[in-house]
């Protein structure tokens, strides 16, 4: 069985900060934006980020469709909405 594919990108959002409330807030505002369906790619610079965004996205209800580490170091997520 194939991967399904991404879905289409709606934003892209960067941080380097440590996961914490308020960028869990700035991710839920920029994913209310969105249209069911679409997706919002994060690229963390948390070391910790594949625990905390997957549990996030349990508890919200969000679909986790990519999740992986990126060359220099980041994580790589595609979240989507609906």
């Amino acid at each position: 069985m194939s991967p399904s594919p991404e879905p289409p990108i709606g934003e892209t959002f960067a941080s380097s900060l440590e996961i914490c409330y308020e960028v869990l807030l700035y991710l839920s505002s920029r994913l209310a934006r969105l249209k069911d369906g679409e997706a919002l790619e994060y690229l963390s610079g948390d070391p910790s980020a594949e625990a905390k965004i997957s549990a996030w996205c349990d508890a919200r209800g969000y679909h986790l469709r990519a999740c992986e580490p990126l060359p220099d170091g980041r994580w790589r997520f595609v979240i989507q909405k609906g």
